[in-house]
């Protein structure tokens, strides 16, 4: 694997887009040369030219559609990972066979993904700022190689610490306990996971590591566009045991099933007759530049299932989520952020944890061990009232 050079942070992000469109290469040059702070300094038509020109140049960050002839997007990102270890976003077309290739490429190794503009807002300007923040926020990112999801159920105890774990084995068993002791007193009936950029590989070896008589109901925001969180959902219902589907209004939140908020819709938590419903908003607007947003979600826990919550704040790019960790910490539930070296983007994490609203920092490759153990302790509270 290819070692990025060490740039001056001063320097703007150098990108290199591949689009069989010489259209739309055009577009998005000019799209992006009118962000501040990027510079396009070079483009290709297909997969295969994208691999020759790494060859003479390295940008910082590749701008790639999915569907192109010879050698597609899928095929060239895997090489892009593995041989050159460059931050990749995916130009995806809004159609659902787009979104189900965007999925595919971020569980193979993509960081984030654009939908791709239509002409007016290319030639309008008006894309140039997502693009552009979409860019910046890559040349930030973490690569990390595409893996299989975990099959097997996660187990906390004499667990071995994995990969990202502390070098210290006895600092990862202290780490462990802590997490056993805060479930053990918090109870949790509920999990809730809040994650963005980086975040789909990252829900496919957390939810993996999850068995199928997995007690609880698990509720996630993953910040993605309407029509991606279901490709979403149906891509993580094939790979793991636990159930997994997109969230629908008023619907009961089962023992193991995961529901994940639609693209566009806030996700919240409502209380009543001893169970836990999700509820679906289109009206308020965006809560931290999201919809769905993970500060509604966490904060409307704090409200309904107060104490007994488990929530965990998964790698993303921005703030959101921490205010609401922060309502969930005064109401003493389990508040739970992943470390910087296992995320592709620490944005979401580090506001919480800064902020003193994480009552435990656990690497990625632990949090299923963590969400067992919140089952471990719901079965045992519920021995007890039996």
């Amino acid at each position: 694997m290819s070692e990025a050079p060490i740039r001056n942070a001063t320097q703007p992000v150098r990108v290199m887009i591949v689009d069989d469109s010489a259209l739309m290469r055009k577009l998005l040059s000019e799209a992006l040369r009118r962000a501040p702070g990027i510079e396009v300094i070079d483009t290709a038509m297909d997969g295969q030219f994208a691999l020759d020109h790494l060859t003479r140049i390295q940008p910082d960050v590749v701008l790639m559609d999915v569907d192109m002839p010879r050698l597609d997007g899928l095929a060239a990102l895997e090489r892009i990972v593995a041989d050159y270890a460059l931050p990749v976003v995916m130009c995806s077309a809004q159609t659902t066979l787009g979104a189900q290739a965007t999925i595919q490429a971020l569980a193979r190794g993509a960081v984030d993904f654009i939908e791709k503009p239509t002409l007016a807002a290319l030639t309008s300007g008006e894309a140039s700022v997502s693009i552009g923040a979409k860019v910046r926020g890559a040349m930030n990112a973490r690569v990390r190689p595409a893996r299989s999801a975990a099959r097997v159920p996660a187990q906390v105890a004499n667990q071995t610490p994995p990969p990202s774990a502390p070098a210290d084995a006895s600092a990862w068993q202290k780490t462990v306990k802590q997490i056993e002791s805060l479930v053990r007193k918090a109870k949790p009936e509920i999990v809730a996971i809040g994650t963005s950029t980086g975040g789909p590989p990252a829900l496919e070896q957390v939810l993996g590591g999850l068995p199928i008589d997995f007690p609880l109901g698990i509720v996630i925001v993953q910040h993605m566009p309407p029509g991606f969180t279901q490709q979403l959902a149906s891509h993580l219902d094939r790979i793991c045991q636990i159930k997994v589907r997109e969230a629908v209004d008023r619907e009961l939140i089962e023992p193991g099933v995961v529901l994940i908020a639609p693209g566009g819709l806030h996700l919240r938590v409502v209380h009543g007759d001893g169970k836990y419903i999700a509820t679906l908003d289109e009206r308020t607007p965006p809560v931290s530049g999201h919809r769905p947003s993970v500060d509604v979600l966490f904060e409307s826990l704090a409200h309904s299932a107060q104490s007994h919550a488990a929530a965990f704040l998964m790698t993303g790019m921005g703030h959101d989520g921490a205010d609401g960790l922060g309502k969930l910490a005064e109401a003493g539930a389990v508040t739970v952020a992943q470390t910087p070296d296992s995320c592709v983007c620490f944005g979401m994490p580090k506001s919480a944890i800064d902020r003193g609203f994480s009552r435990a920092v656990i690497p990625l490759e632990a949090i299923a061990s963590a969400i067992v153990a919140c089952g471990s302790a719901a079965r045992e509270a519920n021995l007890n009232t039996d």
